[in-house]
């Protein structure tokens, strides 16, 4: 995207002004403060429904229970051939949420994100979201996930504030979450600079539903429609060995959504699996009864989340369960998993010989690098040897 490159260049250069000017061109809306600041966040959480801003803490710390769990051990240490290794997981130390406005407003997507880097043990939390749908719902989610900083900038000027940094908005090193074609351009063409580290390039929204004879036609079109309403590139997959299912279900699907969902009628539940695996859906329902569940749930290889029985809707890891809502689409829960606490951690193997052990391995080592043709790298292990 030739607009893209324009927008990170006018960023980086401008600063500032440049993302005033920009989120007046594509938001419509001209801003004066681009931060927001922390009594606005303290009025959003006194204005929110009281009862929305129990069930945002309630989910809060679904996520939080489940980010705690899911944490790795920090540190390992082995020795091998006269090297001892200790393996450290360190946090990444600055990471920018991205919250997507569009059509709709996402306090879900500001906990998905913020509170597995928190646990995680990244010292600083900033958030760009688009300044139309900064709702006070959404800053109240911001205050409760923990997040630092608030700035009301979205698009590819945003991402692009978030790896240059600019008079308000810090640089920092990676940047997650959903967005739009533009956003999602902007994290990749930042990342390939090795600016930002990235979670992943999100595609459009999309489910797959593997579902028996038994199950309920009105339940399965409300639940593809429920995927379908995210945007006009949407998918939703109905998979289904029972070709009144599809008949059933076809009647139930509002006309406005039909373009955006697909009814597959399948020789049985095993191809229905077999399609699905290639697809690697962002979401994957598997509604059948118990007898089929037994069958075929261990068949199931790619998918970013699995939603288990009639009774478990995409809407359940949306808003509560506790894994993020981040997830892998465009087939690519193939080779790569969803937002986590592991996301934010990387690495570091720090190796140790002594001079015991640097003058066991000394002449493999040598061999190794006279291989390859590499003089100097055979010499820093034998001029080391020739002092023992």
């Amino acid at each position: 995207m030739d607009g893209v490159d324009k927008i990170i260049n006018k960023v980086k250069k401008t600063g500032d002004a440049g993302l005033i000017e920009l989120t007046g061109k594509y938001d419509g809306i001209t801003i004066k403060n681009i931060e927001v600041n922390q009594n606005k966040i303290q009025d959003a959480l006194k204005k929110t429904d009281k009862e929305f801003l129990k069930t945002v803490k309630e989910s809060a710390k679904n996520i939080e229970d489940y980010s705690m769990r899911s944490m790795p051990e920090l540190s390992s240490y082995y020795e091998s051939l006269s090297v001892s290794i200790e393996d450290r997981l360190i946090p990444v130390e600055s990471v920018g949420i991205y919250v997507p406005g569009g059509e709709y407003s996402y306090p879900s997507s500001v906990l998905m994100s913020a509170i597995p880097a928190g646990v995680a043990g990244v010292k600083k939390i900033f958030m760009v979201s688009p300044p139309g749908k900064l709702s006070d719902a959404v800053l109240a989610a911001a205050s409760v996930a923990g997040v630092d900083r608030v700035f009301r900038v979205g698009g590819a000027q945003a991402v692009a504030a978030l790896a240059y940094g600019t008079q308000t908005i810090p640089k920092v090193d990676m940047v997650v979450g959903p967005g739009n074609s533009y956003v999602q351009a902007a994290k990749k063409k930042l990342s390939e600079r090795n600016l930002i580290g990235i979670d992943m390039i999100a595609g459009p929204s999309e489910v797959v539903i593997i579902a028996d004879k038994n199950q309920s036609s009105g339940i399965i079109g409300i639940d593809l429609m429920a995927q379908a309403e995210h945007a006009v590139n949407a998918r939703a997959t109905l998979l289904t060995e029972s070709r009144s299912l599809i008949e059933d279900t076809e009647k139930v699907i509002n006309k406005n959504f039909k373009n955006r969902i697909e009814l597959i009628y399948t020789k049985n539940l095993n191809e229905a699996v077999k399609i699905s695996n290639s697809m690697a859906p962002e979401h994957l329902q598997v509604m059948c009864g118990q007898e089929n569940l037994d069958k075929i749930i261990g068949k199931i290889r790619n998918a970013g989340a699995v939603f288990v029985g009639k009774d478990t809707p995409v809407a359940v890891g949306d808003y509560w369960a506790g894994p993020s809502h981040t997830l892998p689409t465009g087939g690519a829960s193939k080779f790569s998993e969803g937002l986590n606490v592991r996301t934010f951690l990387k690495k570091v193997s720090f190796m140790k010989c002594t001079e015991k052990g640097i003058g066991k391995i000394a002449g493999r080592i040598e061999k190794f690098a006279l291989q390859e043709g590499m003089k100097y790298h055979a010499l820093s292990v034998s001029e080391r040897k020739k002092k023992k």
